[in-house]
């Protein structure tokens, strides 16, 4: 019955998950293996797996987490904060519109803090969406949204406001 229902997640959830992987990993052989990987651990704790209801935040969630952790390990080996580009003069939201900038900045930042970043600024959802996928308050939200624009700012030399 678990072999089904890890079948039917799949067929569901599988190519949104592929691309939401290729979103942040930038890369399709990452994505795709990333991808597995999220299916694997979700069929090791498929007896936990929330309804059908809410599997998709639940799987969006291991996966985000899994692919920053990927980003952020890449990144560490190969590109030292030091190397982060000096954007004068820009404020952190127009930081932000590059892309590729804003996935080295989000991977550079604290697991917690990177995970409410790119839900927020790159999935754009809304701090009570991030809210209720994560399972934490809007305060923590915020507070996390806070952390990044700090981070993002000291990366690139500024002082924060």
């Amino acid at each position: 019955m678990s072999e089904d229902r890890l079948h039917t997640l799949y067929r569901t959830y599988g190519p949104s998950l592929y691309a939401r992987c290729r979103q942040i990993l930038g890369d399709d052989a990452a994505a795709a293996d990333a991808t597995q990987e999220t299916f694997l651990r979700l069929h090791r704790q498929l007896e936990r797996a929330p309804d059908a209801h809410h599997a998709l935040a639940w799987i969006y969630r291991v996966a985000t987490n899994y692919c920053l952790n990927q980003a952020r390990d890449r990144h560490r080996r190969a590109l030292p904060v030091a190397d982060v580009p000096d954007v004068p003069g820009l404020d952190s939201e127009r930081l932000l519109e590059d892309r590729d900038l804003a996935r080295r900045l989000i991977a550079t930042a604290p697991p917690k803090v990177a995970e409410v970043a790119w839900l927020h600024l790159a999935d754009g959802m809304t701090q009570d969406e991030v809210a209720q996928v994560l399972g934490i308050s809007r305060r923590t939200v915020v507070n996390r949204l806070a952390d990044f624009h700090r981070h993002a700012h000291a990366l690139a030399g500024r002082p924060t406001a």
